[in-house]
């Protein structure tokens, strides 16, 4: 079944809920289209690693701006209602209530991801970790399910297999200026298709321990779990004693014909920031932020979980975050 949407954006007061530099493509998608936006965002303690600088834009642009903690307050509810939008364009990281989403015609959300498949957390990081090349930036019609609403609009985008999370980032950034633009000038004709739930799997939140490399893994799933986690992120970890060693990139090295009788965890050399060393399949070459002196003495790595096993409650407890 199809919906029309017959409400047209022209002229529009959009509120444009967000704190990262997607969410100011979306702002500035809805100015260019002669809508009027209303910025709100995170205050700066509470924003995620790769939030943007929402005040400084909203000053430049001289647009109405705000910042709330808890969207479902009461308190932001009631700022909601005052603002009266006719439409909220969101990329809030966190979810929003049936109270603040009956407040405007229609609420707005958008997922990195060919939806309805891979609903959930941490899109970018888990298209890049399992290796998955095609996906597209959905916006759909908010509802009280999880990225369940009824499609918008789709953009198709790729992540090469040499692109990292801030290259993925950076895409989808720039594709959301387009996609948001080309939705605000058509949304008075635009038809909203609801999505086959049947088809629908959630992806669960990463952890750090989604980002620890075990050096029996292969070279292709170790370069791809660094890929996914790298700068501006914390990094994938290489444990080692009572080390969390932060990896910023993994490239597969030469190897000789001695190698394939090599275990995994088996170090051929250290120099500089730089570990190679023996994966399950290949031999590869870790690029560290900081390698502890006492790495420099040892022949192996083993499994994380013989270290980790040794561990403090106060150290995994400091690991987990």
């Amino acid at each position: 079944m199809i919906t029309q949407i017959n409400t047209a954006c022209k002229k529009m007061k959009i509120i444009i809920l967000g704190t990262t530099e997607f969410t100011l493509n979306c702002a500035k998608a809805a100015m260019d289209s002669g809508a009027e936006p209303v910025l709100i965002s995170l205050p700066e303690k509470s924003r995620p690693v790769n939030s943007a600088d929402t005040a400084g834009f909203a000053e430049q642009h001289k647009i109405p701006y705000y910042e709330i903690e808890d969207i479902n307050s009461a308190e932001s509810v009631s700022l909601l209602k005052k603002l009266k939008p006719d439409c909220i364009l969101s990329s809030w990281p966190m979810i929003i209530g049936k109270e603040a989403l009956a407040i405007p015609k229609m609420c707005i959300g958008s997922h990195p991801t060919a939806l309805p498949h891979n609903r959930g957390r941490h899109p970018l990081h888990w298209l890049i970790a399992m290796g998955i090349r095609e996906s597209k930036l959905s916006f759909f019609r908010m509802d009280e399910g999880i990225d369940s609403g009824s499609i918008l609009l789709q953009k198709p985008f790729a992540i090469e297999e040499h692109e990292t999370i801030a290259d993925a980032v950076e895409k989808v950034n720039a594709i959301a200026y387009e996609a948001a633009k080309q939705l605000c000038e058509q949304l008075s004709t635009i038809q909203a298709a609801p999505q086959d739930s049947s088809k629908a799997n959630y992806w669960r939140k990463r952890t750090p321990h989604d980002t620890v490399i075990d050096l029996r893994m292969t070279a292709d799933a170790i370069k791809r779990t660094v890929r996914s986690y790298t700068k501006p992120y914390p990094c994938a970890k290489l444990i080692f004693e009572d080390y969390a060693i932060s990896i910023i990139s993994a490239k597969t090295a030469e190897a000789s014909p001695e190698s394939k009788r090599m275990e995994p965890g088996k170090i051929i050399s250290i120099k500089g920031n730089k570990i190679t060393a023996k994966a399950d399949d290949a031999i590869i070459e870790l690029e560290a932020e900081k390698i502890p002196e006492k790495l420099l003495k040892a022949k192996y790595i083993y499994p994380p979980t013989k270290y980790a096993s040794k561990w403090s409650s106060e150290q995994a407890k400091e690991f987990e975050g």
